[in-house]
């Protein structure tokens, strides 16, 4: 039987062991439907059927795996894969497959999986469908605050009849159609002015105000048209009294003419006391509404002050999405409310002090937003860039490539908000390419990692083969080389079926414990003599710390190369001590070698300024050597030999140089010293004899010379 015979004869979605399968069902492509679903329906192990469920692409046969199956993490990725389906997850998955996605989510459980795709799904008509699966008061709620389309929101809100739900409609959702239809359905003035204060919707808010004010103003006209008919009533009962009066005076006036000008006076009193009740009415009503409009106006006020010390706080909140919200309030409110009043001067200053420190909070919250935005598009890019380059080379591996396939997938589940649409766009093609791209390859570099795992069975085999093979040798040297070799071998080859491998890792390990046992007292008495050779050289290491810090120089320095030598003559140490024990040995070889170079410096410098000093003093005894002020210069260079012998030493080899030279300066000017009355005589002398010499010479002349006549002389014949 061929190798591809024994791998055919047991497919690996039967092999016993559930991670083959696992691994299995990872290779298969998402196409193999029926392949899928019969794995999901009837392997043992619910792990492998999760796997294959989330690959499965067939709605019904999920719908089945969803109702059926009796492991519960099964059922939810049945249902999530038919929550996927609706939502279009996966390429090629069209509107009638997510429709029968939708309609195949039956059980009461699957309310949340409806409730995503009402809100999230790409399709208008799959969003509706999903949204007529759905009854439950709190579910419809949330559909109406956060659905992608107009129309589904606007189903999901006409039928829902629980009050706390509509307002919390018209409070939360950020869209203009449910929450202004929602305001319009809440009656109570308390809901309307929480929706005033706290709607997300800033159009809501304000129609919620609007309501109020309607209220206010009908309930001014109710009041207004009560006081008038209160009045109107008043007018004609003095109407019927008048009337009344005017037809006593008549029958008045016939019985008894003599009264009928008191009558009339009377009665022209009674109308001039009904006007004026009548005006004093009028204008209690007019002072009545203008206080009401001055109570309004100032709690308009008040509450301005209000909103200006509530912006000031609010502009202080450290959590930005409760600071924004609620500032977002607060400036509408004030807005409203300025419409009718006009602001304070220190509430408008006030508020406007918090709305410049929200605005550069805000300012600075967008500047982070992009940043952040900005910053993931680049980390983004850069995944990309390294995952095409790896992807574009010829000697990928499985471990590289499953690794960027993880990464790419990773990725494209979680997408963070990026600077534009254009980017996100951009990014999910780039993203969805490259997944495409690297699927085959993986699925190939799969196949050849399997016939690989096949080949290194041969070759573990032949490793075992060699390694029994080791028990006839007797040397511990050559068997430990062997068995090192050995080893690197199987490691490079380790990656093999698991059951074969288990067998042969225990032939393996059986050979290798045997003939390791051959090598064991060998490197023993090794680590025996490792150990004496350590303590030797802690020995050493002791000798030169000791020596380290003498100043007692070529002793020393003897007795450190004696030590140095001695080192080398000593074998090697235990392993993972050679490194450490070299360092203490040179580290106090140095220290003394630092210190001797450090001392040999310092003195040269002494030497350098001592040969300086003498030989100054050398010239200056040269100098007066052959003087003759001897009382003095014997004092000077008296002196001097004094001031010689203060000053230190210099360099050996020129030491005796420069007192030779001093010395004989010194003596030369002592000799003279010692000679002086000699010297002072015999200069004398040769004055003397000078001057002898200098007369001798003065006769000399006068006797050479010829003698001149006389005037006698000539006289004489």
């Amino acid at each position: 039987m061929t190798l591809l015979d024994r791998f055919r004869a047991q497919p690996r979605q039967k092999h016993a062991d559930p991670a083959v399968r696992l691994a299995f069902v990872q290779e298969i492509p998402i196409s193999e439907h029926e392949l899928l679903a019969e794995i999901a329906r009837e392997d043992t192990e619910a792990r492998v059927r999760r796997a294959a469920a989330g690959k499965l692409m067939d709605p019904r046969a999920l719908a089945a795996i969803a109702q059926a199956d009796a492991d519960a993490s099964v059922r939810e990725q049945a249902v999530a894969m038919l929550r996927d389906i609706a939502l279009e997850a996966f390429e090629g998955i069209g509107e009638p497959e997510s429709l029968a996605a939708v309609d195949l989510l039956e059980d009461p459980r699957d309310a949340k999986a409806l409730a995503v795709v009402a809100k999230s799904a790409p399709s208008e008509a799959v969003a509706n469908r999903a949204r007529t699966r759905i009854a439950d008061p709190h579910v419809l709620g949330s559909i109406a605050r956060h659905a992608e389309h107009e129309s589904v929101r606007r189903s999901a809100f006409e039928a829902l009849a629980d009050e706390r739900e509509i307002l919390g409609v018209a409070l939360n959702s950020e869209f203009r159609e449910p929450t202004l239809a929602a305001v319009e359905r809440v009656t109570e003035r308390g809901d309307l002015e929480q929706i005033g204060v706290r709607a997300k919707n800033r159009s809501a808010a304000k129609r919620a105000r609007a309501i109020l004010r309607e209220i206010d103003e009908r309930e001014a006209r109710e009041r207004e048209a009560a006081a008038a008919a209160a009045e109107a009533d008043r007018a004609r009962r003095a109407r019927a009294e008048q009337t009344e009066v005017e037809a006593r005076a008549v029958a008045d006036r016939q019985a008894v003419s003599e009264h009928e000008a008191a009558e009339q006076a009377a009665l022209a009193q009674a109308a001039a006391e009904a006007a004026d009740a009548q005006a004093r009415e009028q204008a209690d009503r007019d002072r009545a509404r203008r206080e009401a409009a001055e109570r309004d106006a100032e709690r308009s006020r008040a509450r301005q002050v209000e909103l200006a010390e509530e912006a000031a706080r609010v502009a202080q909140i450290e959590e930005w999405p409760a600071a924004r919200r609620q500032f977002a309030a607060i400036r509408r409110e004030w807005a409203d409310v300025s419409a009718y009043v006009a602001p304070a001067p220190e509430a408008t200053a006030r508020y406007a002090e918090a709305e410049t420190a929200f605005g550069a909070r805000e300012a600075a919250a967008r500047d982070a937003e992009q940043k952040s935005r900005r910053e993931a598009l680049a980390r983004l890019q850069l995944l990309v860039v390294r995952v095409e380059a790896l992807a574009g080379r010829e000697d990928l591996t499985l471990k590289a490539g499953e690794r960027a396939l993880r990464d790419v997938r990773a990725a494209l589940s979680t997408l963070p908000p990026l600077p534009s649409k254009r980017d996100h766009d951009e990014i999910l093609q780039r993203f969805k390419a490259l997944q495409t791209a690297l699927m085959p390859k993986i699925q190939e570099l799969r196949e050849v990692a399997g016939w690989q795992r096949w080949a290194n069975v041969g070759i573990q085999e032949q490793l075992v083969e060699k390694m029994e093979a080791l028990k006839s040798l007797d040397d511990p040297e050559q068997i430990a080389h062997h068995v090192k070799d050995l080893q690197q071998q199987w490691r490079q080859a380790a990656d093999v079926p698991r059951p074969q491998g288990e067998v042969l890792w225990r032939r393996f390990k059986a050979a290798h414990d045997e003939v390791w046992a051959k090598c064991e007292a060998y490197f023993a008495g090794q680590a025996e003599a490792r150990n004496t050779n350590l303590a030797k050289k802690v020995a050493l290491c002791e000798r030169a710390e000791a020596l380290a810090d003498s100043t007692n120089w070529i002793q020393t320095a003897d007795e450190i190369k004696k030590l140095q030598a001695d080192w080398k003559t000593i074998g090697p140490v235990s392993r993972g001590q050679e490194k450490a024990i070299w360092e203490r040995f040179r580290s106090a070889c140095d220290r003394f070698f630092t210190r001797r170079h450090a001392d040999l410096a310092e003195r040269k410098a002494v030497w350098s300024e001592n040969l300086a000093k003498k030989e100054a003093l050398i010239a200056k005894v040269d100098a007066l050597a052959e003087s003759t002020d001897w009382d003095a210069t014997a004092a000077e260079i008296k002196r001097i030999q004094a001031e010689w012998r203060t000053i230190g030493p210099v360099k050996k080899s020129r030491s005796e140089a420069l007192w030779q030279r001093f010395r004989g300066a010194c003596d030369r000017f002592f000799t003279r010293f010692a000679q002086r009355h000699d010297l002072a005589r015999g200069e004398r002398v040769a004055a003397r004899e000078a001057i002898v010499a200098e007369l001798e010479a003065l006769v000399n002349a006068a006797a050479a010379a010829p003698v001149p006549a006389t005037p006698s002389d000539a006289a004489t014949p």
